[in-house]
């Protein structure tokens, strides 16, 4: 079945198909991710294979040609049905002289699955969004369960914060809420010594998140100051831990804890089954204390044990000569002329 394109969906129209789905939609493929993307200088196209809807984020590569990238899609729930979606991409892709298609499903990363994976051409590649591994926490029915179906640990560290005087709010769409965010996610970065786009680059892509009413900021504050920072985001029944940060030196233990608890509650009022908390080491590093996400998944798997390994990054070759030179030097080549600020990367 030929791919189909989209070009006048809406956002609700569009989030509506992701979010139907096999796998139940991703926050990832939004309308609003589309948007986000843009803003690196991709451009979003709508398109659907065999009734499963996929954001397709197209950019060119001067002079190896252009780009197609779908983060964290196609939202497939096996490797039977990507099957029918990559001959599509494929074809689609070699009728538009598309050098490669980069796909990132969320398939688990079982022998069988690669097997497969390999089977259809596909080249396992670098992932470009870095939550290949993560933990993802299966809400309640409702929020009466939602502190129960925590360890202890992390249960009696939510209480301990909110008996200490820690104030979760679900911030206000406002200057002031992202010039906090920015101020804390700044003390991680300068921290962990991180390269990041700019204020203002961030600041537009939660703009665009919360206004078109798929994410909440939430916003810690010990005796009036800002502590810690998230961005809850869901679509369907899914719900995810976007990005956040917290002060190093915080004043209060338990406010990372606190946050996701207040993230968690704020999905069960829309609806979602699950909660991802989006990254963590791979199954096989979780006792490497050197790892640099070490810290970060001991935290998230205070809330779900069990660590979930994705496939990751594949690329479905539709010029292999072309691919090759990419690969040896093509794709640094173009980063470093398109690249306009500190941070910022072709991806």
């Amino acid at each position: 079945m030929a791919l189909r394109l989209f070009p006048d969906t809406t956002a609700a129209e569009w989030n509506t198909r992701i979010a139907a789905t096999p796998s139940g939609g991703n926050i990832f493929q939004s309308h609003e991710l589309g948007e986000v993307k843009r803003l690196a200088r991709w451009t979003p196209r709508y398109a659907e294979s065999d009734g499963i809807a996929m954001t397709i984020h197209e950019k060119r590569a001067t002079p190896f040609g252009t780009i197609w990238y779908l983060p964290k899609g196609p939202c497939v729930a096996d490797t039977a049905q990507l099957a029918g979606v990559v001959a599509d991409l494929a074809a689609e892709a070699r009728s538009r002289g598309v050098l490669f298609v980069r796909i990132e499903p969320e398939l688990p990363e079982t022998p069988e699955n690669v097997a497969a994976l390999e089977s259809l051409g596909l080249r396992h590649v670098e992932p470009v969004q870095p939550h290949t591994s993560t933990v993802i926490h299966a809400l309640p029915e409702d929020e009466e369960g939602l502190l129960a179906s925590y360890p202890s640990k992390t249960r009696n560290m939510v209480r301990r914060a909110g008996r200490e005087g820690v104030l979760v709010e679900r911030a206000p769409d406002s200057d002031e809420t992202y010039d906090d965010m920015w101020e804390i996610w700044q003390d991680v970065v300068r921290d962990q010594g991180l390269a990041v786009r700019s204020k203002e680059y961030h600041v537009a892509s939660w703009k665009l998140m919360v206004r078109g009413g798929l994410a909440q900021v939430l916003m810690a504050r010990v005796d009036g100051e800002a502590v810690a920072s998230a961005v809850v985001a869901s679509l369907g029944e899914a719900a995810a831990y976007k990005e956040g940060a917290s002060l190093r030196d915080r004043p209060v233990p338990g406010v990372s804890q606190l946050v996701q608890y207040e993230g968690m509650r704020w999905a069960l009022e829309r609806g979602a089954r699950t909660y991802d908390l989006v990254g963590v080491p791979h199954s096989s590093e979780l006792d490497d204390t050197s790892h640099p996400r070490h810290g970060i998944g001991k935290f998230k798997r205070g809330f779900t044990k069990e660590v979930i390994d994705w496939v990751g990054a594949w690329d479905i070759v539709v010029h292999p000569r072309r691919y090759a030179l990419w690969q040896r030097v093509g794709e640094r080549a173009v980063a470093r002329v398109q690249r306009r600020e500190p941070g910022d990367t072709f991806w």
